[in-house]
């Protein structure tokens, strides 16, 4: 039987007719990609926290801290009154006409003493004093002993204040003519500053006047 060549080349052609057109219309197949992750470097500058409703807490002040509020100096002694007192005592001279008597550091006033204050005082009263016994204001500077006010001690007890770190306000007291002890109604005010540059007192005012 004779087989005709024609009939068997036509599914060949078709076959390849329809790989043909399969490739034209698709286009070539995509090939897959790398993926690389990249990690950011941090900046410089770092991003402020949001504020929050707690407060931040308060500093409380040292003993050295108080110091400073006052005023006062980094190098005060720290010396209790009673202390700064019973070390000046023995060092005053006795009161002029009056050279058997003693100044009694028990009764000392020590109102207007700080041991931090650039200027403090204490008062000093003699030993069986009466109203008219003369009185020593004693000064002193970061607790440190200077010295008497005054080269003389007054009668009367002073009214004695401190009205800055460096500054003592004294108001003398002292009897009129025509006055007895209990009435001395003069009164003499007077102020003693520290003066730093000069590393001394400065008094203003007056005193009390001779009798």
């Amino acid at each position: 039987m004779r087989t005709n060549r024609s009939v068997l080349l036509v599914p060949a052609l078709l076959g390849a007719l329809v790989v043909l057109a399969g490739c034209s219309s698709g286009g070539p197949t995509p090939q897959p990609t790398a993926t690389r992750t990249v990690t950011a470097e941090p900046s410089g500058t770092a991003e402020s926290a949001p504020p929050t409703d707690t407060p931040a807490p308060v500093s409380t002040p040292s003993a050295s801290g108080t110091a400073a509020a006052s005023g006062g100096s980094s190098t005060c002694s720290g010396v209790s009154a009673a202390t700064a007192t019973a070390r000046a005592v023995p060092k005053l001279a006795a009161p002029a006409g009056l050279p058997d008597a003693r100044w009694d550091a028990r009764f000392a006033i020590t109102s207007a003493y700080e041991p931090c204050a650039a200027l403090s005082a204490v008062l000093v009263p003699l030993e069986g004093s009466t109203a008219s016994s003369p009185v020593a204001i004693l000064l002193f500077h970061d607790g440190q002993y200077l010295g008497t006010a005054t080269k003389e001690q007054y009668a009367f007890v002073p009214d004695v204040a401190r009205t800055s770190d460096d500054t003592i306000a004294v108001t003398y007291h002292w009897v009129k003519p025509g006055e007895t002890d209990a009435e001395s109604s003069g009164r003499t005010p007077a102020t003693f500053t520290w003066d730093a540059s000069a590393g001394k007192v400065v008094m203003r005012g007056g005193v009390p006047p001779q009798s």
